[in-house]
């Protein structure tokens, strides 16, 4: 409802009433904004005055400004209240919002408005907030609280066609006012981004497919490590300790034969050999320490095997709140840290290494840093360090985040951090 106390326009400036055309409340605001009337006519059997030159001009660029309105290729458009309202801290703003969603009318609008809505300009004349948001009310009403709050708005809105089908528009809104204040109207530009959304969010599901199914890659990779690491370690770890178990028996029983008790000595060196690369692939496969002692217990001996086979020194810092992590999280955080180790190694060229592992009540976060070259942006994002990807990706599959900065000259972080309560794609 408007507001009955607000100062009343200057005389003979009469508020249009609903249905009236654009140009109607155009001369209202003319005269409420203090614009010139129209020259008086000429006297009787006078030729009409000559217009000054500014009144010339004005009247070339009112007419430029009615043929960019009418000829845009943005919809353009004037939606004008049937009476003002004053809109502050005073006002019943939910009030006087129900009186604007069944009263703030379009009373002008070009043909690109209208064709965004599969309709003619004069279908649109008249229609309100309440009609055009009747398929959600409430982010209507929310929208046009901002909008008024504001006094501009620059907002991607989806809305309905006359047909009812679905129509995203990107638009810019700005407020008319009296001098006194009040709201008469607005003016909008918008343009339809129906197709660009549809795109937007065609890529958008096609890149949580592929995330999907690169986590699911990596689930059954993970699944046939595991298998295989088992099967090497348990039956072909086996059948060496058993052939090497024969091959000392035989040997204690030649004794009396030095040269046969030399070769067999010279398998059993070889066997045993066997048996240690057997361990190291089942181990690089997927290591026993992760399965039977936990996450933290497995990074420390990272730590250790990775200082002993490559000379750099290693400092590591654990913090435990939680007493488990699933096996999933704790796949993941380890093989991100393997990765990460594995990056230092070919290409940081460092000598420290920095390793934080901290489980918390709510996340695991691990922080591997170097004091090595420092990666480049250009080696960051470029579509070869596959390695890198793979880091996040595994991040981003537990609901996590993943980021990797680097300084030339001053090493690289990688830094990972891995909710325990999100939901882990299958």
């Amino acid at each position: 409802m408007p507001d009955s106390s607000a100062d009343s326009p200057p005389p003979g400036a009469a508020f249009p009433k609903a249905g009236d055309s654009g140009l109607t409340r155009l001369a209202y605001l003319r005269q409420v904004l203090g614009a010139s009337h129209a020259p008086a006519a000429a006297p009787a059997g006078q030729p009409p005055a000559a217009l000054h030159p500014a009144e010339k001009a004005l009247e070339e660029s009112q007419r430029l400004l009615e043929l960019f309105f009418a000829q845009s290729l943005d919809g353009f458009f004037f939606m004008m209240l049937d009476e003002p309202v004053r809109w502050d801290d005073s006002s019943d703003k939910e009030a006087l919002l129900e009186w604007v969603f069944e009263h703030h009318r379009i009373t002008r609008v070009n043909e690109a408005m209208a064709a965004q809505y599969g309709a003619r300009p004069e279908q649109l004349i008249g229609r309100t907030p309440a009609g055009m948001f009747a398929h959600d009310p409430a982010h209507g009403r929310q929208v046009w609280r901002t909008f008024f709050d504001t006094g501009r708005l620059h907002i991607e809105t989806e809305e309905r066609r006359l047909d009812g089908d679905p129509v995203w528009v990107e638009g810019d809104y700005i407020c008319l006012h009296a001098p006194d204040g009040r709201i008469i109207g607005h003016f909008g530009i918008q343009r339809d981004i129906t197709a660009r959304r549809r795109h937007d969010d065609e890529v958008r599901r096609s890149r949580e497919e592929l995330r999907a199914l690169a986590a699911r890659l990596q689930s059954v990779r993970e699944d046939e490590r595991t298998r295989i690491s088992r099967e090497v370690h348990d039956e072909l770890g086996q059948a060496l300790t058993g052939l090497r178990l024969d091959l000392s028996w035989l040997k204690g029983r030649l004794k009396d034969r030095p040269e046969l008790a030399d070769r067999v000595q010279s398998a059993v060196v070889r066997i045993d050999g066997t048996i240690d690369t057997v361990r190291r692939i089942a181990t690089e496969l997927r290591p026993s320490v992760l399965d039977h002692l936990g996450l933290v217990a497995a990074v420390e001996w990272q730590a250790q095997e990775f200082e002993e086979r490559t000379g750099i020194t290693v400092r590591l810092e654990l913090s435990s709140a939680h007493p488990a992590v699933d096996d999933v999280r704790a796949t993941t955080v380890f093989r991100i840290l393997q990765e990460s180790l594995t990056n230092v190694a070919r290409h940081a060229g460092a000598g420290h290494v920095n390793i934080a592992l901290a489980l918390g009540p709510d996340a695991v976060t691990l922080r591997v840093s170097d004091d090595g070259r420092g990666i480049s942006e250009a080696e960051r994002t470029a579509l070869h360090s596959l390695g890198l990807v793979g880091i996040r990706e595994r991040a981003i599959a537990c609901g996590g985040e993943c980021t990797i900065e680097g300084r030339m000259g001053a090493g690289t972080t990688v830094f990972a951090r891995i909710p325990l309560a999100t939901p882990v794609a299958p």
